[in-house]
């Protein structure tokens, strides 16, 4: 698959699988996207050079709409045979009031660079603190977006 139809095919799998970001929990969408990154690569998009990476990421934001304790992952590629080798992301995220946010529990985030690390960081994300907060939850909100970094 060409890296701009990254979000459309993702889209498309979350359909085959009878699953729609208006009900997706944390952890449906997020084992979604590690089964999308196991099962297809991205054209141009190396895996050997971090050319598609995951990333799950978790924290309390504001980005001008109101604090969100946010669960994320992202699908962050990177075509080498694009001149423009800026990172493009697929980012799935969601959204809770802060006060699921864990007490004491700090933002982080934490990186699979290859399909081969795929099951030890599934480990980590089934492990977090963070997903078992709100992991089978429905959030305030959910978006899906695909740009450059």
């Amino acid at each position: 698959m060409k890296p701009h139809m990254a979000k459309t095919r993702f889209v498309e799998r979350l359909e085959a699988a009878e699953l729609s970001l208006a009900t997706l929990t944390p952890v449906a969408g997020i084992e979604a996207m590690l089964d999308y990154y196991a099962e297809e690569r991205v054209d141009g998009c190396i895996l050997k050079r971090d050319g598609d990476m995951l990333l799950f990421q978790w924290g309390v934001y504001d980005w001008g709409i109101g604090a969100a304790f946010e669960v994320d992952i992202t699908r962050q590629l990177i075509d080498r045979s694009d001149k423009e080798t800026e990172p493009q992301q697929l980012s799935l995220t969601f959204r809770f009031d802060p006060a699921a946010y864990p007490e004491g529990l700090k933002a982080g985030n934490r990186w699979c660079q290859s399909t081969r690390k795929l099951g030890d960081f599934r480990g980590a994300i089934s492990r977090s603190e963070a997903i078992h907060a709100v992991g089978e939850q429905l959030p305030v909100s959910v978006e899906l977006r695909f740009n450059r970094v």
